[in-house]
């Protein structure tokens, strides 16, 4: 609105300027400065016992004549920026992402391998045979996938023997049922008919064999799986460390680990993550049971240019015994895509118990987005917290049990990756896009650190919540928000984010609201809702918020999520859970059987 046009408003009367400018009567009264008046209004008195009126809550009395603006250029200049600060203020400006949103924000995007390691990759590779290479890959597949695809806790049977029969009864009648109905189907010349029986989940098919279905196995890494996995398996595995590192170095300001223990390093993923993520690394320690993994590391290495690598100190070795001294603990321990491999939960405690020992800051665990090794993740941080000498910094906001534990449901994340030409070539795909999902939990040694928000002064309040002109804030734009706030430090925001709570699955994004399942301090699945009516910064922020990123905004409405609620447990009030038809079915099929 140019000064033209407002000379007329202020002239006529500021009861119709404050229309046009968003803001009230009395604020507008109590903005203009005293020296831009003709005829200022009178200050505001009461006596004691009179009620005031509409006309003295706005500082002036009846007998009082209009007060009138003085037609100054420059003062009306002043006027409108001060006024038009108070109505953005008023209004509640929408940022183009607040600083506590970019700092929870663990959505990257897609990796991509840096070229000199492609290149690396790309020559080990060229001399071996495709055919071979791609057999040998399908064998490594249907290894990981027998392990992989196992059924959520919940879903399977009990221990009572009559229920396992009267399933197992019912299930070979609904097969039966379900082949009477096949009969009338002609399948094709070399069509197969699979039969699935309702209510279950039929083991994976071989991917080498076809119409074999597979079970649970592993496999020893020799050279043909070894190079199977560095062409399929090794760029997934890069850019899912990539992205918790990433996370890890910009939760944690300041963070620089010297010194890094790489348990299963595999062909080495970790490592180039690291080199691309944390440059302070001076000593890195990889450790794999298969030694046709470690000479395909130590290949890669060599094939590195020497000005490209920042990792001086690298050292491979099969075996990892107990710490004998203080000297031996490294800053960061790392153990990716390794604790399912372990034949035994016996083991995995000892592995994970040695590699605490090991552990002089920060320890992080990553495996597979399956319910399985979800289980093996969230046991590992269990054991760890049952120490008392650690806490949780991601993903869980809390040190409380797992909320997925004794659910149907488990917590994994995902990430995409470019895959290079020859991994495409290797899974027979024309896309050059990948997404691995992945779990994962990063613990720290120490105390959880205080809420920044719960300590502070009042005077830190004060100067946190009283906003400094916009001329002035945009004349500091790195110690003030563009509307007048102060910014918060990172150190601060650090603490803070221990507090913030985690979205876990893909935010639903509809018209004028949307919807999150968050995992919250205290220690529950909710599902909030974001309108764009309750607050426009926290719905412009949920709409570009993404999966598996902190989000400090508060909703206008929460809600338990019933899908995520324990099974088989007694409800808050003592009552037992409502039964489904079956449960219903079988125990009044053992009621008759009883009473005969």
């Amino acid at each position: 609105m140019s000064i033209q046009l407002l000379k007329p408003l202020f002239r006529s009367a500021p009861r119709v300027l404050h229309r046009r400018l968003g803001t009230t009567r009395a604020l507008f009264l109590k903005q203009v400065p005293d020296i831009m008046w003709i005829n200022p209004p009178a200050p505001f008195t009461q006596t004691p016992g009179e009620k005031p009126g509409w006309a003295e809550r706005l500082g002036e009395t009846k007998q009082q004549q209009q007060p009138e603006v003085v037609r100054s250029l420059a003062s009306l200049d002043e006027c409108i920026e001060d006024l038009y600060t108070q109505s953005l203020r008023t209004s509640g400006p929408i940022l183009r992402g607040t600083d506590e949103v970019r700092f929870g924000r663990k959505y990257i995007g897609m990796v991509e391998l840096p070229r000199y390691l492609v290149s690396a990759m790309d020559g080990l590779l060229e001399t071996v045979d495709r055919r071979q290479l791609r057999s040998d890959y399908l064998r490594l597949m249907d290894a990981l996938r027998s392990t992989g695809q196992v059924t959520p806790v919940g879903k399977g049977k009990g221990n009572n023997a009559a229920k396992e029969r009267m399933e197992q009864d019912e299930k070979d009648r609904a097969k039966q049922e379900l082949l009477e109905d096949m009969k009338l189907y002609k399948p094709l010349p070399g069509e197969r008919i699979q039969v699935v029986i309702p209510g279950t989940r039929p083991p994976p098919e071989s991917l080498v064999k076809p119409g074999t279905r597979l079970k649970p196995h592993s496999l020893e890494y020799g050279v043909a799986e070894t190079l199977a996995y560095l062409a399929s398996m090794a760029p997934a595995t890069y850019g899912v460390v990539y992205n918790v590192l990433q996370e890890l170095s910009t939760r944690i300001p300041g963070l620089a680990p010297r010194s890094v223990l790489d348990f299963g390093c595999g062909t080495g993923s970790v490592l180039w993550a690291l080199q691309e993520t944390m440059p302070s690394v001076e000593k890195y320690q990889g450790i794999d049971i298969s030694e046709d993994m470690l000479i395909c590391a130590e290949n890669l290495v060599a094939g590195v240019p020497e000005q490209e690598g920042r990792i001086r100190d690298i050292e491979f070795q099969r075996y990892m015994a107990p710490p004998t001294s203080d000297q031996a603990k490294v800053d960061l321990v790392v153990a990716s895509f390794a604790l399912s491999e372990l034949p035994t939960d016996e083991i995995r405690k000892t592995t994970i118990e040695t590699l605490w020992q090991y552990t002089k800051d920060t320890l992080i665990i990553i495996d597979r987005g399956t319910p399985d090794a979800a289980r093996i993740v969230s046991e590992a941080r269990d054991q760890i917290l049952g120490t008392n000498q650690a806490y949780t910094m991601a993903p869980i906001p809390n040190d409380l049990p797992d909320p997925t534990k004794d659910t149907p449901a488990w917590m994994y994340f995902s990430q995409r990756v470019q895959r290079p030409m020859f991994t495409m070539k290797t899974k027979h795909s024309k896309s050059n896009t990948e997404d691995l999902s992945y779990s994962y939990v990063v613990l720290r040694r120490g105390t959880r650190p205080e809420n920044p928000v719960l300590s502070d002064s009042a005077d830190v309040d004060s100067q946190q919540n009283s906003p400094v002109s916009i001329s002035e804030a945009q004349s500091n734009p790195d110690k003030y928000l563009p509307n007048g706030y102060l910014r918060k430090t990172q150190e601060r925001l650090a603490g803070e984010a221990y507090y913030w709570p985690r979205i876990i699955l893909p935010p639903i994004k509809r018209k004028g609201h949307v919807t999150a399942d968050v995992c919250t301090v205290n220690g529950h699945i909710e599902r909030w809702v974001f309108t764009k009516s309750h607050d426009k910064q926290a719905y412009r922020d949920a709409r570009k918020a993404s999966w598996g990123d902190l989000f400090p905004h508060k909703p206008k409405s929460t809600a338990q999520r019933p899908y995520f609620n324990p099974k088989n447990k007694d409800d808050a009030d003592g009552d037992q859970p409502k039964k489904n038809r079956r449960a219903r079915r079988i125990e009044k099929h053992l009621q008759q059987e009883n009473d005969e």
